[in-house]
């Protein structure tokens, strides 16, 4: 489209078609100026509140720098963070390395050996349970038991007889199989307390060392091989092998220790009811051999 006006070839101008109107209204130069003082007004107020967005993009480097300014650079008075700042969680996401387990040092052969003391003392603790409750390989049997513990002082003498038989069977079998070491190696180390006590006690002579009687010597070696068990553990090789106590204990030992004392201490006062120091006093002498 061209001007109407003929032969006026400075003033022809060619619009491309468009949809909206072709008449622009004119303006006066007081709308001018006014909206001149806006776009000026608004253009400050613009800068004033991004004007801390380079302060967010200056801390990245390289590509991340735009991508910084576009995603994380929000205008505080639009409602967002301050983009000067440091993001709420860090820039960067933080990796927690896991925890691992202490390893447990090399222990030798020492599970080996635990192994061989605690199968020894079980199956030979295991047998003279059978002979105190069947009367196997010479043992006294039921009766035979309840005529040493009735002869000591003993009430109840064949009810104990009974419980101290099966026991020593019981607890026996655990040692072997290492299966609650801590409580089986506390209840026979409580057994053979108690059946040295009867010893010490009594009227016939006790040896130290026998070789034809058998003399305090095997209950002494019994006790100390379960003390051993109790603050050593049973080792890897046992079925309580899965619990740290059983290759490092820190105070089970104590513990069982103090709980078989106090046990066989009950037992004596309320099924004997006498002072096992003053009973000591009066019996026979310890020798130290035949």
């Amino acid at each position: 489209m061209t001007s109407s006006t003929p032969g006026d070839d400075s003033r022809t101008e060619i619009i491309h078609d468009v949809d909206y109107p072709l008449d622009v209204p004119t303006t006066s130069g007081s709308d001018i100026g006014s909206r001149g003082a806006e776009t000026a007004a608004a253009s400050t107020s613009s800068g004033a509140a991004t004007s801390r967005i380079p302060a967010a993009s200056a801390r990245g480097t390289g590509a991340d720098s735009g991508t910084d300014t576009s995603t994380r650079a929000f205008a505080t008075d639009a409602g967002g963070y301050d983009a000067s700042g440091p993001l709420p969680y860090g820039d960067q996401p933080t990796t927690v390395e896991p925890t691992r387990r202490a390893e447990t040092p090399g222990r030798g052969t020492a599970d080996l050996g635990l192994f061989l003391l605690r199968v020894t003392v079980g199956v030979l603790l295991a047998l003279r349970g059978l002979q105190k409750l069947f009367g196997v390989f010479s043992g006294p049997g039921i009766d035979g038991f309840t005529a040493i513990l009735t002869d000591a002082g003993f009430e109840h003498a064949r009810v104990l007889a009974v419980a101290g038989g099966a026991l020593e069977l019981i607890g026996g079998v655990m040692l072997v199989v290492g299966l609650a070491t801590p409580v089986a190696a506390a209840g026979l180390l409580g057994l053979v307390g108690l059946g040295a006590a009867i010893r010490l006690t009594g009227p016939e002579t006790v040896t130290l060392l026998g070789e034809t009687t058998r003399g305090l010597d095997t209950s002494i070696l019994y006790g100390v091989a379960l003390l051993t068990l109790l603050f050593a553990g049973p080792g890897r090789w046992s079925a309580d092998r899965r619990w740290a106590w059983s290759y490092r204990p820190r105070f089970s030992g104590l513990v069982w220790l103090l709980v078989a004392l106090a046990a066989a201490a009950l037992v004596w006062y309320f099924l004997n009811g006498t002072n096992p120091l003053t009973s000591v006093v009066d019996s026979a002498p310890v020798t130290a051999g035949e």
